[in-house]
Formats: C-alpha cells, structure tokens, sequence
C-alpha cells in the first residue's frame, strides 16, 4: 500500500505574519547594510588610491566627506535641487584637495608617516572647524529629491528609492574606478607609481602631475560619498 502523502499543517495566521515581517527584517536590513557599506566602500577607495600610489596617510580624507555632506545641504537648499548638489560638491571638494595638495601637503610626502598624521590630523579639526562656524554645531538635513522619495516593490516587499539609488550610484562608481585603473593609460600610471615612482619619472611622466590628480580623485571620491550619505 503506497505511503500518503502528509503535508504540513497550515501554519497559524499569527505565525505565518510573524515568518514574513522577519523574512521582510531581514531583507531589510542586508540592503541598509549593503548601502551603508557601499558609502563606506566609496570613501575608502579614495583613501586606498592615495595611500597605495602615494605612500601618504591622510587624515583629512574624513574631513573631505564631511565638507561634501555639507555643501550638499547648502546647494540643496540654495538652488533647489538635489542633482546639482550631486555634481557640484565632489568638484568642489576635489578643488580644494587640490588647492590643500598644492600649498601643502606636498613638502611632507618625504617625511615619516607620523608627520603626516600631524598635518592633516592638524587639517581635518581646522575643516572641521571651519564647517561648524559656517553651519552651526548642529547637524542638518538634505530632503531625499523628488525622483526617489518613494518606495520600489521588491516582490511583496517594499524598499526606499532612494537607498536603492545609493547602492546603484556606488555600484556605477565602483566599476568606472575598476575600468580607469586596470584599462586606462591613466590607471596605467598609477599602477605603475604605486610601485615604483621614480620607475616612472624616468619614462619621462611628471610624477607632481600624477600626485595631484591622485590626490584631487581620492577627494572627489570622499566627496561623493558626503553627498550620498
């Protein structure tokens, strides 16, 4: 006599509810998870650029992040528009990594490890300073941008726009980063300083040049990062 098939009972209503809101947690919080890390992923590779070429330790790449955030707000709320602060901060944050690099930074790239840490620890509370003065002690908010105040359905669960859109935007980041270091004449160089500079001094590259061009994508990176946080 074939066995009968016996199939589970019916979970309870209660149960079943309970299953699904922590199915939909759990969802929830690896996404929030990955949009946190993707951030942190941002930020750190403009950090790891300056340090793998240039053997710099700068402490000021935070401050890089919190001077974006900041100028986000005031374009945001000067111009209206969320998508002009998106491109506006990370060229303004590189300008001044730029500006930073040029008057000093530069005659400390010979000194030990521990110098560096002094000047741009030095650095980062003068920016600090300068973003408390300007905007007040207390922190403030950027209003998500029409286009992603709403919520997209994953299946039978739901997710902010916007987080989504941050986890997209640095995706985008991430693979532009990987192309323009492994497939670019650029990302050549770098490469190739990062293991030896005076190797290409000698084939004739302006190394100052490639320095500050690491330097101004590292607070560019830093600025981006400030803007979608």
């Amino acid at each position: 006599m074939p066995a009968l098939a016996v199939s589970s009972p019916p979970l309870p209503e209660s149960s079943a509810e309970r299953v699904s809101m922590s199915t939909q947690l759990f969802i929830f919080q690896v996404l929030n998870g990955l949009g946190i890390g993707m951030i942190y992923f941002t930020l750190a590779a403009g950090l790891t650029l300056i340090f793998g070429l240039m053997r710099f330790v700068n402490f000021a790449h935070g401050a890089f992040y919190l001077v974006a955030a900041y100028l986000t707000y005031a374009i945001t709320f000067a111009s209206g528009s969320f998508w002009l602060a998106l491109a506006a901060s990370p060229i303004a944050v590189a300008l001044l990594a730029v500006v930073i690099e040029r008057t000093l930074l530069r005659h400390t790239y010979r000194l030990p490890h521990e110098a560096q840490i002094l000047i741009t620890f030095a650095m980062s509370l003068l920016l600090q300073e300068a973003v408390i003065i300007a905007f007040g002690p207390l922190g403030h908010n950027v209003p998500v941008p029409a286009g992603l105040a709403g919520v997209v359905f994953l299946g039978p669960y739901v997710y902010p726009a916007y987080r989504l859109f941050v986890v997209a935007a640095a995706a985008v980041i991430a693979a532009l980063l990987w192309f323009t270091v492994e497939k670019t004449k650029l990302g050549s160089v770098l490469r190739a300083g990062s293991e030896s500079s005076e190797m290409v001094q000698l084939l004739g590259i302006n190394v100052d040049r490639v320095f500050l061009a690491t330097f101004a994508l590292g607070g560019a990176l830093a600025g981006i990062a400030g803007v979608l946080a």
